[in-house]
């Protein structure tokens, strides 16, 4: 499949949302000194606010056209990731907006999914030295030290905004960081795309009851962190952009946009071409009437009010009669399913959703099917394997396998699986796709009610967020 690097997908994270271009700014701003490489053959290290951080796992890329990625990553879902355009022996401007794509990040694994990243727009900067860069070995060094901002987040993961309504910003001082002949891995798909675009795509949109008329329209795949996105990037011939940023989890239906995304929210923007802020979806639609993964299609119909995300910028504009079919490489048998059967009726769902979340630090697949006001749900770790496992009552530790059913939504009590086992036939994790099957008997958790629901002859392919 191809994939867009975090240099191109995490970006739109933050509020500059620039589209990108393949420049390089000149070296001003406030930098510190120069850091020492004081860092072991292998080995990525920093201080985060004076605290030493040392990566478990360390990986780079490095495409044909020279974009270079390097990710230290710590476990609960810690890492910095450096993202380089033009990598070479040198110095390079961290400070992230206009013509300069170049950018550190830090991830911190807390509730807010948002990255530190050094934005200019919102009073980040850094500096990154490459020292060395053998072609030979594939192996990479260097130092850097950037200063991050993210929006603040409350107890429930929203932005926290002040009094004026705008987000109220954090920051982080990240210093003498260093990696030393990291191995590179070279990758020759060049961000993936399509270039002009297929010719059979097809994209329009009215903005602001004016017709846009897409000139050139490029469908990418990036994997920002592990979640795999499709975006769409529509430009006219005065220079206008349309862009939507969809998640291949999504399946046929109608969803809600965001206006600020860490890179894995549907999302759309607008931008004028003449120099005008980007103005992203508040609110927006989006209805999906065809998302087949395994063939590589997608059809839609969207609409949205564009702002300025930081609520700084008085523009709006609006986006209505928005549709649009594009082709993308498809993965085989990527297609969600679900079945099972329900003391012998058949449970054929007509909604399917599949989230994902952290409990105790356990990352978590949920997959969750209704049907008629009936519901079913598996929950399970994301580190499961392929083999047979016995599913629990409930979830303590969160590496906990468990079977719910609740025959009337709303009304009945949701029942568990005691006992019950569940088979993972295949986990592609490369393409996020798992696949299943699973029997279990449901039962009242407290005793209290006799009823059993024999749920058998289940059967699941998710398709990962």
């Amino acid at each position: 499949m191809k994939k867009m690097y975090f240099l191109k997908g995490m970006l739109l994270v933050f509020l500059a949302f620039q589209f990108y271009s393949c420049e390089n700014e000149p070296l001003t701003g406030e930098f510190v000194e120069e850091e020492q490489n004081e860092a072991e053959e292998g080995q990525f290290k920093a201080q985060i606010e004076g605290q030493e951080y040392i990566a478990n796992s360390v990986s780079a890329t490095l495409t044909t056209d020279n974009q270079l990625v390097i990710t230290g990553s710590k476990s609960g879902g810690e890492n910095i990731t450096l993202a380089i355009v033009d990598a070479a022996v040198g110095s390079f401007n961290l400070t992230y907006g206009g013509a300069n794509q170049n950018s550190g990040s830090y991830f911190d694994g807390s509730i807010n999914l948002l990255p530190y990243i050094s934005a200019e727009a919102l009073g980040g900067y850094g500096l990154m030295d490459i020292t060395a860069l053998d072609t030979s070995a594939q192996t990479v060094t260097g130092t850097f030290s950037f200063v991050g901002t993210r929006i603040k987040v409350d107890g429930d993961g929203n932005p926290i905004l002040d009094a004026n309504g705008d987000p109220v910003l954090e920051q982080i001082s990240i210093t003498a960081g260093a990696f030393n002949e990291i191995p590179y891995v070279l990758d020759d798909t060049g961000g993936g795309g399509t270039g002009g675009g297929d010719p059979n795509n097809e994209f329009f949109a009215k903005v602001d009851d004016v017709d846009f008329v897409a000139e050139t329209l490029t469908v990418t795949e990036p994997m920002i962190g592990d979640v795999h996105m499709i975006k769409i990037e529509a430009k006219s011939a005065a220079g206008e952009q349309l862009r939507l940023d969809i998640p291949r989890s999504l399946g046929v239906g109608t969803f809600n946009m965001v206006r600020i995304s860490d890179g894995t929210n549907l999302i759309a923007l607008y931008n004028d071409g003449a120099g005008g802020e980007n103005l992203t979806s508040n609110p927006g639609t989006i209805t999906i009437t065809e998302f087949d993964l395994e063939a590589g299609v997608l059809e839609a119909t969207f609409a949205f009010t564009g702002t300025d995300p930081l609520n700084q910028a008085p523009e709006v504009v609006e986006v209505t009669e928005g549709s649009f079919t594009v082709y993308f490489e498809g993965v085989p048998g990527a297609n969600n399913l679900f079945k099972a059967n329900v003391d012998g009726a058949a449970f054929n769902p007509d909604e399917f959703i599949i989230t994902t979340d952290i409990f105790n630090q356990y990352p978590t697949i949920t997959l969750t099917a209704t049907m008629d006001g009936q519901r079913m749900k598996l929950t399970f770790p994301a580190t499961v394997t392929e083999g047979t496992f016995e599913m629990s009552t409930e979830v303590i530790e969160g590496d906990e396998i468990v079977g719910f059913y609740t025959p009337i939504v709303g009304t009945s009590i949701t029942y568990v699986s005691n006992p019950g086992t569940i088979v993972i036939t295949n986990y592609d994790v490369d393409n996020g796709i798992i696949e299943g099957t699973f029997n279990f008997s449901a039962v009242d958790a407290t005793g209290q009610d006799p009823t059993v629901y024999q749920i058998t002859a289940g059967e699941f392919l998710a398709v990962l967020p």
